[in-house]
């Protein structure tokens, strides 16, 4: 992040200008705008797991309390521990 005089890379100021771009154009006084996915990415996001090295176990990538915009369906979701403790996505029903 920095060099040998201890002034920022160029690698740094790349990384912040992208964080600070995010952060501008997803949230805002207006609240926040969740990422957009399609049915089959959002089921792709579900799914991506490793193997734990240790324990031959999937690890699921997806975090609990996930939550996007669903293009196909014009709904949002939230991913949710299933029992098992693999990640799936639910619709949020609003009445």
């Amino acid at each position: 992040m920095v060099d040998d005089s201890g002034g920022t890379t160029g690698e740094e100021k790349t990384f912040r200008q992208a964080l600070l771009t995010s952060l501008q154009k997803n949230f805002g006084d207006e609240g926040c705008v969740f990422p957009t996915q399609s049915s089959d990415n959002i089921t792709l996001i579900q799914n991506n797991n490793y193997i734990d090295q240790a324990t031959g176990l999937p690890v699921y990538t997806c975090q609990f309390g996930t939550g996007l915009y669903n293009s196909t369906a014009n709904s949002m979701m939230f991913a949710i521990d299933d029992g098992t403790g693999k990640p799936v996505f639910k619709t949020v029903t609003l009445t």
